[in-house]
């Protein structure tokens, strides 16, 4: 029987044409599924906003000691729906007090413009570490206080919000202005029947925020100048001798007992002013190292007294005090500068 040479490739052909026809149908399928999802799953709507901005007419009393600061601001809300003004449902999230006068709305075109005035005391974090060459951050959060942001959220205004040029806020100048939006999340629905309970919440925000730059050295010239003033009254006491040793080193002793007191109690008044009893400050740094100078003076002034006991051993001991006066002098001066440069870099 004479043997066919078609049989084997017509068999590969068939095979190769039937994979194809399985995986085009295998995609057919699987696209009528995604389209079948796609079409079944709905758009999901849009969270509904209000555009938000600020204008700070007036920044004041710069309070570090309470840790607050005064503000006078409009703000104001661009909205879709009137019952959406978002600055009829405010809360200061810092503020200690706040007044508002009542709201008013107009509707421009398609949207309702509405806007308050308001007036509040809020609490800021003041670093004074670097005082007198510090920088303060000021933050004014103002929160949505009815919905949360899957039913309403902010957008910043940023283009149409800023400050009063006129604004000169106590020694600091105004160096930067910005404001933003977030989300705030709460560890509690607040109850909100339509939150999971026992569940979490977010809530929109508008941050204003300030930066102020101290450029008034007066205050800190005033708090300085005692010390420096007791530290020069301490300086002459190594300098001071006479032919009765036993009255000059009394007299030097009484000097620096009162450049001592003088520098204690300035630096109480400066905490007092400050409010850094806490912290340490460059006001501070200064008075400690003339408090340790003033303490080397009277170690020196005694040492000096022990020697002096002996009449052979005067000039022993000037040299002693006047080593120790060019030393401490020295290294007093020093550590002044370093500690000005090192606050003014920073």
């Amino acid at each position: 029987m004479p043997r066919s040479y078609g049989g084997p490739a017509n068999g590969r052909r068939d095979f190769l044409a039937g994979l194809s026809s399985g995986a085009a149908a295998l995609l057919a399928a699987v696209a009528a599924v995604l389209s079948t999802l796609i079409t079944a799953t709905p758009a999901a709507a849009a969270v509904p906003s209000c555009k938000v901005g600020a204008y700070v007419t007036d920044l004041y009393a710069v309070d570090p000691v309470q840790s607050t600061v005064n503000a006078d601001l409009w703000l104001w809300s661009v909205c879709p729906r009137k019952d959406l003004a978002a600055v009829q449902r405010l809360e200061f999230t810092n503020a200690t007090q706040t007044t508002l006068t009542a709201p008013s709305s107009e509707k421009v075109d398609n949207e309702y413009w509405t806007q308050v005035k308001v007036a509040g005391t809020f609490r800021q974090t003041l670093n004074l570490t670097n005082f007198p060459f510090d920088k303060q951050v000021i933050r004014i959060r103002v929160e949505e206080n009815k919905l949360d942001k899957s039913r309403f959220v902010y957008r910043a205004d940023a283009k149409n919000s800023t400050y009063n040029p006129r604004i000169h806020p106590g020694d600091f100048k105004i160096t930067r202005f910005r404001i933003g939006v977030g989300d705030v999340p709460y560890r509690t629905s607040f109850g909100d029947p339509r939150l999971k309970q026992g569940g979490s919440s977010h809530y929109s925000q508008l941050v204003i925020e300030f930066q102020l730059t101290r450029v008034d050295l007066t205050s800190f010239g005033k708090q300085i100048l005692p010390v420096y003033v007791a530290l020069l009254v301490a300086l002459i006491s190594f300098l001071i001798w006479s032919k009765d040793n036993e009255v000059a080193m009394v007299a030097r002793l009484g000097i620096l007992g009162a450049a001592l007191f003088t520098i204690m109690l300035n630096l109480r008044a400066v905490d007092e002013a400050l409010g850094t009893f806490l912290n340490v400050t460059l006001v501070e740094e200064i008075h400690f190292m003339s408090l340790l100078y003033v303490l080397v003076g009277v170690a020196n002034t005694t040492y000096v007294m022990k020697l002096l006991t002996d009449p052979m051993a005067e000039p022993a001991a000037r040299r002693f005090n006047n080593r120790t006066f060019a030393i401490a002098t020295g290294l007093y001066l020093i550590a002044n500068i370093v500690v000005i440069a090192l606050t003014v870099s920073f």
